[in-house]
């Protein structure tokens, strides 16, 4: 538990130096706005991109992975279903939690995280995973979210997803990857690749200090008395539910492990503004993402000392 906790600890320091430099006055609400925007429309699409141009077709014959890490998506959005029924909330609230149960924080937690755990040659790995993950992430959340809020399947629905699949930065660097990767076989000059390695080289730091800005650790009791059942599925639960996914359908030891210790992530920070933007309950969204963040310090070596 120790080392788990060790492990974690620079991310921990980083997001907790964001805090303090807002905190004395260095940073404000405005500048963390658009370090995230850097992070999220810059930073994060070339790391993406970046590992992805790299990939083979090999890379893609895991079918037991894909298989676990989508069906797992299901499995958790239906049991976050289930457990609205008996919630007595509106159902803007119902649909913010069932469209947080599968977003874990991938990039601003989930990359630094990674590195810490196994160092930059895990990189690549990581690029495979959020190339296989990152499109059944964003369509199914998004589309359970509006299910639930629309009381079903319905064309305004899919029509929302697909504007927002569309619409994500991440997205569109998998896709870029994959075709001068794969498809067109690009060779990138090296004043171009360099220059993405460069500001994908941004993302890490830039992330957890945004992170830091955004805590309000004097409201994290009272928030958590009305958001638990978010904390409970996604920092126990919704991880728990792959690790068992791997023990039926095995899979390449680094891609479980990533995928693991990614799915015990705090709710991604982007889905703030995605429940705004669908009419769901952004406040308790927000105070969500507060919330896991903050425990997400206790419950992660439990997860690297129990399943990793």
């Amino acid at each position: 538990m120790v080392q788990g906790f060790l492990l974690i600890l620079p991310i921990i320091c980083c997001i907790w130096t964001g805090w303090l430099l807002k905190r004395i006055g260095i940073f404000n609400d405005e500048g963390g706005a658009q370090m995230g925007r850097v992070v999220f429309y810059l930073a994060a699409p070339c790391i993406v991109f970046r590992f992805v141009y790299a990939l083979k077709p090999a890379d893609f014959a895991d079918v037991n992975f894909s298989i676990v890490l989508n069906g797992g998506y299901v499995v958790i959005i239906l049991i976050s279903c289930v457990m609205q029924l008996f919630r007595r909330c509106s159902v803007q609230r119902k649909a913010a939690s069932v469209m947080m149960s599968i977003r874990s924080n991938n990039m601003f937690m989930g990359m630094p995280a990674v590195i810490m755990m196994w160092g930059e040659k895990i990189l690549p790995v990581f690029g495979r995973y959020m190339a296989l993950a990152e499109v059944g992430f964003e369509f199914l959340s998004a589309l359970s979210g509006l299910i639930v809020l629309n009381g079903g399947l319905n064309r305004k629905s899919l029509s929302r997803v697909g504007g927002s699949l569309i619409r994500n930065p991440v997205i569109i660097s998998i896709m870029l990857g994959l075709l001068f990767g794969m498809g067109l076989h690009v060779k990138l000059p090296q004043w171009l690749s360099l220059s993405i390695d460069i500001l994908g080289d941004l993302g890490t730091g830039l992330a957890l200090l945004t992170l830091g800005m955004k805590l309000k650790p004097a409201e994290l009791f009272s928030d958590l008395a009305v958001v638990w059942p978010e904390v409970i599925m996604r920092l126990f639960l919704a991880p728990l539910i792959l690790w068992a996914g791997f023990r039926l359908l095995p899979v390449e030891p680094s891609m479980e492990k990533i995928g693991v210790l990614v799915m015990g992530m705090p709710v991604a920070m982007n889905t703030y503004p995605m429940a705004a933007a669908m009419g769901m309950d952004d406040d308790y969204t927000a105070r969500s993402i507060m919330v896991s963040t903050i425990l997400s310090v206790f419950s992660l070596p439990v997860i690297i000392r129990f399943l990793l």
